[in-house]
């Protein structure tokens, strides 16, 4: 009984000092997009204002596009040339999210014909990018 109170008590401590420090969760598979826009938001549906959306090209730590998400959790890179890149979103209280993807044919329209969506945890758990389009949309 005993053995089993500090088991559970270890773990707990874990679970705690886990969760207080940001990490970066694993990457879902890469996709393609032809414009970089998108929202930011938790599990539940809700925006994530003011978070920290970063885009670096393939093999850079530096980022080449810097943003906050608006009020919304909403944000738009324009002028993004075709290539790979990495896409990097952090706000207080939740895991770090990274996701590879690709740039083809590249479409500067005021409009976010075709949203990424960023769906965060909250810390202690790993956020995703989800992204449902057929494979006839990203052509």
């Amino acid at each position: 009984m005993r053995t089993a109170a500090i088991a559970v008590l270890i773990g707990t401590l874990l679970l705690v000092g886990a969760s207080a420090k940001a990490t970066t969760c694993i990457a879902g598979r890469s996709f393609k997009v032809r414009q970089v826009c998108g929202q930011v938001r938790d599990l539940t549906g809700v925006a994530i204002p003011d978070a920290s959306v970063k885009l670096s090209k393939k093999g850079e730590s530096q980022a080449a596009f810097t943003e906050q998400s608006d009020s919304d959790g909403k944000f738009h890179f324009r002028h993004v040339p075709d290539g790979d890149y990495e896409l990097r979103v952090k706000s207080k209280f939740f895991w770090d999210v990274a996701q590879p993807f690709s740039v083809r044919r590249s479409k500067d329209d005021n409009i976010c014909y075709r949203p990424i969506h960023v769906v965060m945890k909250v810390a202690g758990q790993c956020g995703y990018v989800e992204n449902a389009w057929k494979k006839k949309d990203l052509h």
